[in-house]
């Protein structure tokens, strides 16, 4: 028996290529999909992320829906109450590429602080080499703050300790077993940062996080790092922000509105040489597309055959 399944998030290759060896995948991310000779009645899986999400309304638009997979650890946007409530499953891949993500966010710190992009491109304008050789900033004896200490947290702490760094955070809650210093105060936080780096849930308690408060908490000669969702910065105070210079720089890997965030934001940005944007693709790794493959195929495999599934999400789960 053929299983269907459909995408509605944009698949890397590898992780495309994999899942249609053994399913037949339908690609419904940039329009609606080309059935051919299959329907929605067919569809007994559907491939999301948390940004993405998917609604009780979508669900119901495929009667004989079984299973929800996120390609992440986020399930922010899943309606996962109205799932259970239709007897469909929903799963995730916590973990499958946080070393990845850790690994982004960091050499986004990195190329901030020490000037890759603005010295490149002041080397090819023709400026003197000897007048751009004043010292910059750099992880080591540098104070690191981390908002949300889960696993990508914990790997970006670990990262940033090997460099020299002292490390603080903030969560919810203090976790007994996490390096650093808890501050249950994010605007402590962001007061005692060189970096801070955005790597919590998205979702409405976490919405805007940071803000005006913060950036003027961290100051200008702090930088912040997003590699969390878009919708924990809010992206008009960030911007006032570094216009007035009251941040140093930063590195923005999500943005509140994607896949096609307003023309004239990117072009901001880019005028900016204290700015790195990248087009979400801090977790995008072979090792990582590997990993994500491997529980999305133990997902599908054990959901659709009615076993236990590994990485069940439950609403509860999804809203904390």
């Amino acid at each position: 028996m053929t299983l269907h399944v459909l995408s509605i998030i944009a698949l890397p290759p590898g992780l495309r290529d994999g899942l249609a060896r053994h399913y037949r995948l339908h690609d419904g991310a940039t329009s609606p999909p080309d059935w051919h000779d299959a329907s929605p009645a067919d569809v007994r899986a559907v491939i999301t992320n948390g940004s993405t999400g998917f609604t009780a309304t979508q669900m119901d638009a495929l009667p004989n829906l079984r299973l929800v997979c996120s390609m992440g650890a986020g399930t922010e946007n899943i309606d996962v109450a109205a799932a259970h409530a239709r007897g469909i499953q929903v799963t995730n891949a916590p973990g499958a590429n946080a070393a990845t993500v850790a690994d982004h966010a960091l050499g986004m710190a990195l190329a901030l602080a020490r000037g890759y992009r603005p010295l490149t491109e002041r080397l090819a304008r023709g400026e003197g080499w000897t007048s751009l050789r004043a010292p910059r900033p750099s992880l080591n004896k540098s104070q690191v703050g981390i908002v949300g200490m889960g696993q990508i947290g914990r790997l970006i702490a670990a990262r940033a300790a090997a460099c020299g760094a002292t490390i603080a955070y903030h969560n919810p809650s203090p976790k007994s077993d996490a390096p650093g210093v808890y501050c249950p105060d994010l605007l402590d936080l962001a007061r005692r940062s060189d970096f801070l780096f955005a790597c919590c849930p998205g979702g409405p308690r976490t919405r805007h996080l940071l803000n005006r408060e913060v950036f003027e908490a961290l100051g200008p000669a702090g930088f912040v790092i997003n590699v969390a969702r878009g919708s924990v910065l809010k992206t008009g105070d960030l911007l006032d922000a570094l216009r007035r210079g009251a941040v140093a720089g930063a590195g923005l890997d999500v943005l509140e509105e994607e896949p096609d965030p307003p023309a004239a934001l990117l072009a901001e940005l880019a005028a900016l040489d204290n700015v790195v944007v990248t087009p979400h693709i801090s977790g995008r790794s072979p090792a990582a597309v590997l990993a994500q493959l491997e529980i999305m195929l133990e997902s599908l495999g054990d959901g659709l055959a009615g076993r236990p599934l590994r990485f069940a999400v439950q609403a509860a789960t999804a809203a904390a």
